[in-house]
C-alpha cells in the first residue's frame, strides 16, 4: 500500500504540476493506469486533505476490487 500511495501522489503532483493547462493529455496517458480512479477522486481534495485522504481512497479502491 504504501508503493501505491507514493504512486498515487506522484500522478497528482504531475497533473497539478507538469500538465497544468494540459490537462487532457494527463488524462488521455494515465487513463488505464491502475489508480486513475483513485487519483481523479482525490482531486475533490484540497491540498491541505490529501494527506490524509488519499490513503482513505486508496483502501477503498481496494475494497471495491
Amino acid at each position: 500500500m504504501k508503493n501505491q500511495l507514493k504512486t498515487a501522489l506522484r500522478l497528482r503532483f504531475e497533473y497539478y504540476n507538469l500538465y497544468e493547462s494540459k490537462e487532457e493529455i494527463w488524462h488521455k496517458k494515465y487513463k488505464e493506469h491502475n489508480l486513475y480512479n483513485v487519483v481523479v477522486k482525490s482531486f475533490e481534495y484540497d491540498f491541505k486533505e490529501i494527506g490524509e485522504m488519499m490513503p482513505k481512497l486508496l483502501e477503498q479502491n481496494e475494497k471495491k476490487l
